[in-house]
């Protein structure tokens, strides 16, 4: 039981990519990942009669972490030690306390209850790292393999979709353009640009997908287009071509419905048009992505895309153009999405990493 609990917490840190780091014993494996400018080393110790603990020792042990890794570029250095034993009273008092958080390496040990299959918190330690502690209980509570997630997806192939997709929107602007311009209301409305009258009234719900690729002006087309190569090509090289035309789409539905139904509650015609929706359904999958898989895509975090979101939504806000309600729509839409697809199992599909 104590090898099948030691190799799924490994298989745990290994899938979401955690750097392996050589140790000089069998017992020990150390893993390390960057989280907010810091450094997280976890250590996952298989305690018995043959590598017992002893304060002593593992006081020594994070002196020599620290020299080995003092000149990492970090804020600070965690040291996490998960300590899977089946003797919990032998070892609870000594690694009882608290940790000092002004020291050069932040100790923090947490015990694995082997017989119970449990993870044990002293209350004086911290009781959260980067929110592995849900992790461990979910897989210990579930007692096998089946919650250790999956790598991210991740291939080398040029993203054609969102090539594709680009190619697509500029084509249409291009072909509006010479059919009478982009801004001519009676154009917009023949190539697909949607309002509640159109479709509540009329039943034309085909204009809910057509108005993803119509685009008012030029800078509504370069505006949209540049943040479609910025998102979509770092998100696409994680998911299969058709999860990410299906979140494409149905980002740029959330978002079109919950304009046109807000318009059509209030009363109100406004024509609109643009793959703005989608591209926001984008930024919120990525941040999905990135909080599920702990990595960051194309050198995107979670918060800084939230924090591109919320200005984004602050600037629409103050300008009266801009549909913010397309926005909002698409971005919870695309993150709805990708976490129903980050619990479909993605296999024999393109290599794991």
């Amino acid at each position: 039981m104590k090898t099948t609990t030691y190799n799924n917490l490994c298989r745990l840190l290994e899938n979401y990519e955690y750097q392996g780091i050589p140790t000089d014993s069998e017992k020990v494996k150390m893993y390390a990942t960057f989280s907010n400018n810091s450094l997280y080393l976890i250590n996952i110790i298989s305690l018995d009669d043959s590598y017992t603990f002893n304060k002593d020792k593992f006081k020594e042990y994070k002196t020599i972490t620290w020299k080995q890794f003092s000149r990492v570029n970090a804020n600070k250095i965690i040291l996490l030690n998960l300590l899977l034993t089946d003797n919990v009273e032998d070892i609870y008092s000594d690694v009882n306390y608290t940790p000092d958080f002004d020291d050069d390496i932040i100790d923090i040990n947490w015990i694995v209850n082997i017989n119970e299959e449990r993870l044990i918190i002293p209350s004086e330690q911290v009781s959260s790292v980067i929110g592995l502690e849900k992790d461990i209980r979910k897989l210990l509570k579930s007692n096998d393999e089946s919650y250790i997630p999956e790598k991210m997806l991740e291939n080398n192939n040029k993203p054609y979709v969102t090539y594709s997709l680009i190619t697509i929107n500029i084509v249409i602007w291009i072909l509006m353009e010479l059919a009478g311009g982009t801004t001519n209301i009676e154009i917009l409305v023949k190539y697909g640009a949607i309002d509640s009258f159109s479709f509540f009234i009329k039943h034309e719900y085909y204009r809910l997908f057509t108005s993803m690729f119509i685009h008012i002006g030029i800078f509504h087309l370069i505006y949209n287009i540049f943040g479609l190569y910025i998102f979509g090509t770092r998100l696409e090289k994680h998911m299969k071509s058709w999860s990410f035309i299906l979140l494409y789409i149905l980002s740029g539905f959330f978002g079109g419905i919950l304009s046109i139904v807000i318009d059509y509650v209030n009363n109100r015609v406004i024509i609109s048009a643009g793959a703005s929706g989608a591209i926001y359904g984008i930024i919120g999958a990525i941040i999905i992505y990135s909080i599920v898989y702990r990595k960051e895509i194309g050198g995107l975090t979670s918060s800084t895309l939230l924090i591109m979101f919320i200005i984004g939504i602050a600037v629409g806000s103050i300008n009266p153009q801009i549909r913010n309600l397309v926005h909002l729509g698409g971005f919870i839409g695309g993150a709805i999405v990708a976490y129903v697809m980050t619990r479909i199992p993605q296999r024999n599909t393109v290599e794991q990493i």
